[in-house]
């Protein structure tokens, strides 16, 4: 006797109901226990909760032009937090960028640890309104509603403080007003240090088996300004210690813009098209989304290591243009032992 339509389970739910974790997905509260024979409450569920963080102070207030100190977003060691969503509000509507630091890194070498540089706020996160042909306009107040998911969620790890138990966060006002500005980050805590013996060690199962990937965001190498019609190619690479799986894209711009999009050492189109050796550029308005409606790409985009696109920018309002453009994704690393057995010119795993 099947024991799933003994208990009840529909057949449709009959695999995610044997889990109790699946990377991206609400934990399901019953799970179907083999050595007891029954659906049981999962054991992590009870120990694994909404939380938003947010940085320290919860508000910030920045004179015209100005960039913040470095602005500590602090987890306690009580519970792992793992990151999905990100949410901000800005008193003037030009906004702000966010650059979010390792600390452990900070400082003189400091590098970005989720994002290339400075990325402007309203391309990976929900907070800026939005404006939609057929729905009208989305106000700022409704935007909590609108959450921007990132394409992998991020771990940051107390169990360990130099790995990532604090986020420092910098930004950038680019209104020429004074901005009161607000950033949060929105997941899950997984309380590992207070659960049963059985609860902690799961825990410590599932997110020591997620290093091989995380998300990152991706804009040009240097800040687009345009003049009135004017075109120029910038350049985004790609690092060389992962692939890059590009998954959501989004800009802001001060003024509709045109954009061709191609491989920059073999000239391949991702977007746009050769037609006798004439490119065909596509508006930003039907290609690029926002922090509110990033466009979600039919399919992800995997690049090698290394990598460098070229983005043909051409501006199409007459003014000058300001331009931000995000491309969203996530790294994906190299398993070491794989590296350790491949063998020049063949592929993981081959025999010969």
């Amino acid at each position: 006797m099947d024991p799933f339509i003994d208990k009840g389970f529909p057949e449709a739910g009959r695999f995610f109901s044997l889990h109790d974790y699946v990377p991206g997905q609400p934990i399901p509260a019953l799970i179907y226990s083999k050595k007891l024979g029954k659906v049981i409450v999962n054991p992590l569920k009870k120990w694994v909760y909404p939380y938003t963080l947010v940085t320290d102070p919860a508000s910030i207030t920045l004179n015209p032009g100005d960039v913040s100190d470095p602005i500590p977003m602090v987890i306690d060691g009580k519970g792992h937090f793992e990151i999905f969503d990100a949410f901000y509000q800005s008193s003037q509507p030009q906004g702000f960028t966010v650059t979010l630091f390792d600390p452990n890194s900070f400082g003189e070498n400091a590098r970005p640890i989720l994002m290339n540089r400075e990325i402007h706020v309203s391309s990976i996160a929900s907070g800026g309104g939005v404006v939609l042909p057929l729905s009208g306009a989305f106000g700022t107040s409704t935007s909590a509603g609108r959450p921007y998911r990132w394409s992998e969620s991020y771990w940051m790890d107390v169990s360990h403080p130099k790995k990532g138990a604090m986020i420092v966060a910098v930004f950038h006002n680019l209104s020429s007003s004074q901005n009161t500005i607000r950033f949060a980050l929105h997941g899950r805590r997984w309380f590992f240090a207070q659960g049963e013996y059985e609860v902690m060690q799961r825990m410590e199962e599932i997110f020591r088996g997620r290093p091989r990937t995380m998300p990152y965001f991706w804009t040009t190498d240097e800040p687009v300004s345009l003049t009135g019609r004017g075109s120029q190619n910038y350049q985004m690479r790609f690092g060389d210690e992962s692939w890059t799986e590009l998954h959501r894209m989004s800009a802001v711009s001060s003024g509709l813009f045109t954009t061709l999009l191609y491989e920059t050492d073999s000239g391949q189109t991702f977007i746009g098209y050769q037609d006798g050796g004439n490119p065909n550029a596509i508006r930003s308005d039907l290609m690029y989304g926002s922090g509110e409606f990033p466009l979600v790409l039919a399919e992800s985009t995997l690049l090698e290591p290394n990598m460098k696109l070229t983005l043909g920018l051409t501006d199409v309002s007459g003014s000058p243009n300001t331009i931000w453009t995000t491309f969203a994704g996530r790294k994906v690393f190299a398993d070491p032992e794989e590296t350790e057995l491949i063998r020049p010119g063949s592929s993981p795993g081959r025999p010969y």
